[in-house]
């Protein structure tokens, strides 16, 4: 397995993962409900996620990984985790009104903040590594 195909599998299912979550917290707030599909679905997504990537890891070997993480790749994944944590901060304010209007039960604000905070960091790592790729 070369490193681009290894690249390819991780950006896949952590972009798959990340619509997961972005589909459960928006149909949290769409539907009013902390629940709206089955609530173990993004967690397993997530697990299948770290099990696909470790695979592919072994895989590609030693070498080929470590070709897959250069400094590209650590460049995304900072700066997907900085707009993962302002995402995750500013969600806080987002949803002060509507709680406090009662507009979202805090059972489903707390399922789809954490969800959509997942998708936040998610999402623009796949949207960043496929963008520096074209």
């Amino acid at each position: 397995m070369t490193s681009e195909f290894f690249n390819n599998v991780r950006t896949a299912v952590l972009g798959l993962t990340g619509l997961v979550c972005l589909a459960y917290g928006a149909g949290a707030l769409a539907l009013g409900t902390p629940q709206p599909f089955a609530f173990w679905l993004p967690g397993l997504f997530g697990i299948a996620s770290a099990i696909l990537i470790t695979i592919a890891a072994i895989a590609a070997g030693n070498d080929n990984a470590r070709r897959a993480t250069d400094e590209g790749y650590v460049a995304d994944r900072k700066q997907a985790e900085g707009f993962g944590f302002w995402v995750a901060i500013l969600l806080y304010p987002a949803f002060a009104i509507p709680l406090w209007q009662g507009w979202v039960s805090y059972h489903t604000a707390y399922a789809a903040m954490g969800t959509l905070t997942a998708a936040a960091y998610l999402l623009k790592f796949a949207w960043l590594d496929l963008r520096g790729r074209l």
